[in-house]
């Protein structure tokens, strides 16, 4: 895939597909990040590595310990899905169906980052993964703005409250010569 520059990633990425996610009902109120297990998003996620880059439209579902994300867009693919749960994970590009112990192996398969995708389900929320060593900076208002993780750097400069809580709405990372950015453009945390 050509590699794409700074400004036209920038475009891509404040570009987003328009898809009704499900509403989140007005009662629903979460005190605690790691309280909320259940969620939808849309959100664009840019990524380099040293063997490609790209971006792409991110609908994420998770529910408990099962996952699902499409992505729209990446590679030059039309979309693929990655599904998950605590056995085994799935990749479905549309051309094949690939099946693998953890998502981040197939995640890697799909952008060529080595992407820990157990850890972005906390990450994604403004927690540190509890299942390995962090080093984290928090601002005045108790929110993740840096976390030093599984040997990513990432920052967190973008917050919205939904269902009561201050979630991140873009978190930039990079490990080594790996980035990516992610912007969420709808968060839908779920009961």
């Amino acid at each position: 895939m050509a590699r794409r520059s700074a400004p036209a990633l920038l475009a891509m990425l404040t570009l987003a597909g328009c898809q009704t996610l499900p509403v989140v009902p007005d009662d629903l109120h979460f005190d605690d990040p790691a309280a909320l297990e259940q969620w939808d998003l849309r959100a664009r996620m840019g990524y380099r590595s040293v063997q490609d880059s790209g971006s792409a439209t991110l609908d994420w579902t998770q529910r408990h310990e099962e996952g699902q994300i499409r992505f729209s867009g990446p590679m030059g693919l039309g979309g693929a899905r990655l599904d998950w749960d605590t056995h085994e994970a799935t990749l479905d590009t549309g051309r094949e169906q690939v099946t693998a112990t953890t998502p981040a192996e197939l995640a890697w398969r799909l952008t060529g980052l080595w992407l820990p995708v157990e850890a972005l389900q906390y990450w994604v929320r403004g927690l540190p993964w509890p299942n390995a060593r962090a080093e984290a900076l928090h601002d005045e208002n108790g929110r993740l703005q840096e976390l030093r993780q599984l040997g990513w750097e990432l920052h967190f400069d973008r917050y919205e409250t939904v269902a009561g809580l201050e979630l991140p709405h873009r978190i930039r990372a990079s490990h080594g010569d790996d980035r990516f950015t992610l912007i969420v453009h709808d968060w839908r945390p779920q009961p």
